[in-house]
């Protein structure tokens, strides 16, 4: 969620439950004016009932209103916490003015003002209520006298003045705890967002600078290594005639040729336009040659790959990236056990699955916990680097990275990748 959306999300959502608490209301006044009528009250039913029927109309338009724009400003909000204290101003004036025991309903749209607007909005709203409330005291239709229906006697009885009183504290409070507890949570999730947020946007300075010091560190070994690779060259032109000191000088050739291969890959990669960045790629060629071009760097290793038979042809873009960030998790495992591990692979259309498991001594619990900070490592201080950019580039292509070790009967540890695909499509 970017910033522009959290903005409009707050003001959105407190709309909306305004709209609920005065459909509430509504509902509540016409079952009151039911029950009045029933209990044959001498009431003006036809102005109470339009008033009713009018709000009614505002809300509905207003939801509709609000379904279709979905934003809503502090001034928006103003105005129909305005239109909710007038219809209860009207409402009162047929219903005996302050006397009447639901006039301190007017502290719920204080409320919901207090805890949504500024104060630059706060301040007139609960101004005009303090008006309105002033002028029922002297500007109203009084309520028919209703001792003639109290029950009881003494201490026990209780009229329908009191009964009201009760009646409108318990919505009150239902209705101030109901949005109260509403916008707690809306504040809590928000603040999560927010520190989430932050938190990505702190791995991104950290892989901002990482990548930084890596191209300046690509840059400073380009020379170098243009010098080995043209000594190599020389040197097993020079030594042609012995075989022993060649071949040597063959491996270090070739193991130079490779880190040129890869650093000129890695600034290929760096140019790639996002969206751009890859063609739709066979899974199964795909996985069959990262895992070849993995193991001809690692002959040493002893390997066991299951490359699921029973997934489905089918061909998907995957970013150039995950293949080195899968190549790093093939190394950890590998410097953890280079007798023996196994790289499982499956997918289906949703999602590719890479299990990993080596025979080492295992992960603890806090380097698993902190797998996405650089510098985590059980290796010694300063290395983590490659877990930590590992899982940066998954987790930022909707993958996820866990590591745990492996069940009680098996030593190690088991490293499982899950990334989604994206653009399938079946495979000839």
């Amino acid at each position: 969620m970017n910033s522009k959306q959290l903005f409009f999300s707050a003001p959105h959502n407190n709309m909306r439950r305004l709209l609920v608490i005065r459909a509430m209301f509504v509902g509540v006044c016409t079952l009151a004016i039911v029950v009045a009528y029933w209990l044959q009250l001498p009431l003006h039913y036809q102005p109470i009932g339009a008033i009713l029927a009018l709000l009614a109309g505002v809300n509905f338009v207003s939801l509709r209103s609000l379904s279709r724009t979905g934003q809503v400003s502090d001034g928006t909000l103003f105005v129909q916490l305005c239109v909710d204290l007038l219809s209860i101003s009207l409402l009162l004036y047929f219903l005996g003015g302050a006397d009447n025991p639901f006039v301190s309903y007017y502290l719920v749209p204080i409320s919901l003002a207090t805890v949504t607007l500024s104060w630059v909005f706060v301040v007139p709203l609960t101004v005009f209520a303090l008006a309105q409330y002033t002028v029922l005291f002297y500007f109203n239709i009084p309520l028919p006298d209703l001792s003639q229906h109290q029950h009881g006697s003494g201490v026990a009885s209780i009229n329908l003045h009191s009964l009201g009183m009760g009646f409108n504290f318990l919505i009150s409070a239902l209705i101030v705890t109901y949005f109260g507890l509403k916008m707690a949570q809306a504040l809590r999730r928000q603040a999560a967002e927010l520190a989430a947020q932050r938190e990505d946007n702190w791995r991104d300075e950290q892989l901002l600078a990482v990548a930084t010091l890596a191209a300046g560190t690509a840059h400073d070994l380009a020379t170098p290594l243009t010098a080995i690779k043209i000594l190599a060259g020389e040197l097993c032109y020079e030594y042609r005639d012995q075989p022993k000191l060649l071949e040597d000088l063959e491996v270090l050739r070739n193991q130079v040729l490779h880190c040129s291969t890869t650093l000129q890959q890695l600034h290929e990669r760096a140019q790639l336009v996002p969206g751009q960045d890859s063609q739709r790629q066979n899974l199964r060629d795909y996985c069959e040659q990262l895992t070849d071009r993995w193991l001809l760097l690692h002959p040493q290793v002893n390997a066991d790959i299951d490359i699921d038979v029973t997934s489905p042809a089918i061909s998907a873009i995957l970013h150039p990236t995950i293949e080195q960030s899968v190549a790093n998790l093939l190394n950890n495992a590998a410097e953890a056990s280079p007798e023996h591990i196994a790289i499982v692979i499956d997918w289906n259309e949703q999602r590719l699955r890479v299990c990993i498991d080596d025979s080492g001594p295992g992960i603890s619990e806090e380097v698993a916990a902190r797998i996405g900070q650089p510098f985590n490592s059980s290796k010694g201080k300063g290395r983590g680097l490659g877990l930590f950019l590992t899982h940066a580039t998954i987790t930022r292509n909707g993958g996820s990275v866990s590591l745990e070790n492996r069940p009680a009967d098996a030593s190690g540890t088991r490293t499982v990748v899950e990334l989604p695909l994206k653009q399938v499509q079946q495979s000839i």
